[in-house]
């Protein structure tokens, strides 16, 4: 019961996602002020302060982070009507930045990289083969999150709003699904032995590994 609620949790953090996108880049790209407008505004950094309140030791130093760029969102909302648009752009930029610090700082020399580190736990010992492939899928998605981190920034500073909009909210699942599919066939068309996990036991790897390990706790 308790592992069925936990999955039920999970599939529900998809369509949510989903919706508070497709409302952020309805909002940004219609130039709507109303009450939803403010709300959207503010839940990111409200829910990046619960998460800092949980897990940082250094709670001091982060929410005065939060707070600077809650400053910054409200004087550029009152001056720009922009405030939306920073916030999402915020969002997406620091959930890209701390997936590829995440990922990259584990492919410095005498650490494991992270995506071998998930298949050791789901197929205990690997072959040398699969050691490959794993150290290269977790360069992929490091060169993944970077693309992304560049995209926004050259979209923001030359395309228009809603162009960019459409990037980094709509088009960020689609992204990150395309991914996984990429990978898939790259495992099997040049790893054809190697073995298999599904995209959720690659989630529900990522998951337990970033419950468990104090490396992602913001010091």
């Amino acid at each position: 019961m308790r592992r069925a609620v936990s999955w039920a949790w999970k599939i529900a953090i998809v369509p949510a996602c989903v919706a508070y996108q497709y409302l952020v880049h309805s909002s940004v790209s219609n130039g709507q002020f109303d009450t939803l407008h403010l709300v959207l505004m503010w839940m990111p950094l409200a829910a990046l302060a619960c998460w800092i309140v949980a897990r940082s030791r250094n709670k001091p130093l982060w929410l005065s982070i939060v707070l600077a760029a809650g400053a910054i969102i409200y004087i550029l909302e009152h001056r720009e009507r922009l405030g939306l648009a920073v916030s999402s752009g915020i969002s997406h930029a620091a959930v890209n930045l701390f997936l590829l610090w995440y990922f990259g700082s584990t492919l410095v020399p005498g650490r494991e990289p992270l995506i071998t580190r998930f298949a050791r736990r789901l197929h205990g010992v690997l072959q040398p083969a699969m050691e490959q492939l794993t150290r290269e899928l977790t360069v992929a998605w490091c060169v993944f999150f970077s693309v992304q981190l560049i995209a926004s920034a050259l979209l923001y500073a030359f395309a228009p709003l809603h162009v960019w909009s459409l990037f980094i909210n709509l088009l960020n699942l689609p992204l990150l699904a395309l991914m996984f599919v990429g990978q898939s066939a790259f495992r099997t068309l040049r790893y054809p032995d190697c073995p298999r996990a599904s995209i959720w036991q690659a989630i529900e790897a990522f998951t337990k590994d970033a419950s468990l390990s104090k490396s992602v706790e913001v010091r």
